[in-house]
């Protein structure tokens, strides 16, 4: 059995503390704008490695496009040369990671997929209880359209982080 506390080697800045209380209290939609820099999808990965542990289902963190999402998350190295997703998502706790669709399933049974809203109708079928939507201000509307009914009836959360624009 792997021992490993969520989240992982990542603490939350003072200002993104309120969310996790707030998502950890029942709390079903949470929007965060903060500025560029300010952690928002650090923190939203960590949520959500954090949430796959304590209820099993399915996570998605999806930007508005693809190819942010495989530049801005699933790619990405932090300023001490390491791979967010790694910090956040350790390879103990994984099950599997398909490389081509930013996929992971965790040995618990959860999966955590990072994706792009221009191609959200292609998750069809996995029924997510988390969602972090990444820069929605950019993100189309009909992304949430498809969205909110699949979390209204599982009883899942919707994070909408943004810059101010």
């Amino acid at each position: 059995m792997v021992n490993v506390v969520f989240p992982n080697q990542w603490s939350p800045r003072h200002y993104q503390v309120p969310v996790f209380a707030a998502l950890d209290s029942g709390i079903k939609r949470v929007i965060t704008v903060w500025h560029r820099r300010s952690g928002k999808d650090s923190a939203a990965i960590n949520y959500i490695a954090k949430a796959a542990h304590e209820r099993i289902g399915n996570y998605w963190h999806l930007f508005p496009t693809a190819k942010q999402a495989r530049k801005a998350l699933w790619e990405n190295v932090d300023g001490q040369g390491k791979r967010t997703l790694d910090l956040a998502i350790p390879h103990e706790v994984r099950d599997s990671t398909r490389q081509d669709e930013m996929f992971i399933r965790l040995k618990c049974g959860s999966s955590i997929q990072v994706a792009g809203a221009d191609q959200f109708d292609g998750l069809v079928g996995s029924n997510p209880i988390g969602v972090v939507f990444s820069e929605y201000a950019l993100t189309s509307p009909l992304t949430w359209r498809y969205v909110a009914p699949i979390l209204r009836e599982n009883k899942g959360w919707a994070w909408f982080n943004s810059t101010p624009r």
